[in-house]
């Protein structure tokens, strides 16, 4: 395991921590079994490599979670692709890709940086485990759905 990616929020007996994302077609599948918005592979396949950190979980194997954060680097840093197979969820795998994440950003991000994430659903309850909290009302997320064909 590298260094790093464990803390608080282990991962169960079984599972295991890689760092870096998957390949654009399981990046997909992830997306569209969890209940994500899906994605083409084309985009996933001009996108992934942008990405300025991102772990995925490994049962046997099979990859089976995902998360990534994108942005400069230094100002403001995005959370997306937060993605567990739905057949592995309550395993505390949500946690456990959020935690590494937040510890990778901790140990290597400089300070004044603006951390910032879209929760789906119920989804705001792991993420303000980790301190994030509603924006509103002094700021309201919106979003652009730009689609080339």
């Amino acid at each position: 395991m590298s260094p790093g990616l464990q803390d608080h929020y282990p991962l169960p007996e079984g599972y295991a921590f890689r760092a870096g994302v998957p390949d654009a077609e399981t990046y997909c599948r992830l997306r569209r079994i969890s209940g994500l918005t899906p994605r083409s592979l084309r985009a996933a396949q001009m996108g992934l490599p942008h990405t300025l950190y991102g772990v995925h979980v490994v049962y046997d194997a099979d990859i089976v979670g995902m998360g990534r954060m994108i942005g400069d680097g230094a100002l403001f840093i995005h959370f997306v692709d937060i993605a567990v197979d739905p057949a592995h969820h309550g395993h505390g795998i949500g946690s456990a890709i959020v935690g590494a994440i937040m510890r990778h950003i901790r140990s290597t991000i400089p300070a004044e940086t603006y951390v910032s994430l879209m929760a789906n659903g119920e989804a705001w309850r792991l993420y303000e485990r980790f301190g994030f909290s509603n924006v509103l009302p002094d700021a309201r997320g919106m979003a652009l759905w730009i689609d080339s064909q």
